[in-house]
């Protein structure tokens, strides 16, 4: 990993970090060391731990030519080189996730990282990308009305299921697929 200079589209500039083929190599060995930490959790009857921002967020990057901000940005999870735009990240490891997002969160672009698309972590990750329309207009207390963009502005952390609300009911089709384990699909 190298610290990179990239310019947001508002014309300020931040300080990210680029990820190579080596980083990848490292990716790899994290994932199957996350296999393994979460299978002796569950042996001990707990439960699995999340996905590491910093493994999905880099992953994004190298799926999509992108810089993780690494705080640095807004609440932009990484910046796409050449457009300037910023991203947020989410992802799950379970069929059903409850993704949080904060008060203040904003993006030029939403993607979920889906690393269980077949039910199970088995190395298959599946990219998404999602609409603005879609989240900032989800009823997500219908007994009130409130919306993802109602509970923001009342400085409330929305929470939702990205695969329950979004991707299932509207049938979105994963604009990138690859394999941690043998690499395919990412460069």
């Amino acid at each position: 990993m190298k610290k990179e200079t990239i310019v947001l589209r508002d014309g300020s500039v931040v300080i990210g970090d680029a990820f190579d083929r080596e980083d990848f190599e490292l990716l790899r060995e994290i994932f199957k060391d996350w296999l393994v930490m979460n299978e002796k959790l569950k042996k001990l009857g707990g439960r699995g731990l999340n996905v590491p921002d910093v493994f999905s967020e880099a992953l994004f990057c190298l799926a999509f030519n992108a810089v993780r901000t690494n705080g640095t940005a807004h609440s932009y999870d990484c910046v796409v080189r050449g457009t300037g735009e910023g991203v947020q990240v989410k992802s799950a490891s379970i069929p059903n996730d409850c993704t949080s997002f904060g008060p203040t969160s904003t993006w030029d672009l939403l993607y979920f990282v889906d690393f269980a698309p077949n039910g199970i972590v088995d190395g298959l990750v599946k990219f998404y990308k999602v609409e603005d329309a879609d989240v900032y207009n989800l009823v997500l207390n219908a007994k009130k009305g409130e919306t993802f963009k109602d509970q923001q502005l009342q400085g409330r952390r929305p929470r939702f299921s990205m695969q329950s609300a979004i991707i299932r009911p509207k049938k979105l089709m994963p604009v990138k697929i690859i394999n941690i384990v043998t690499g395919e699909g990412l460069y």
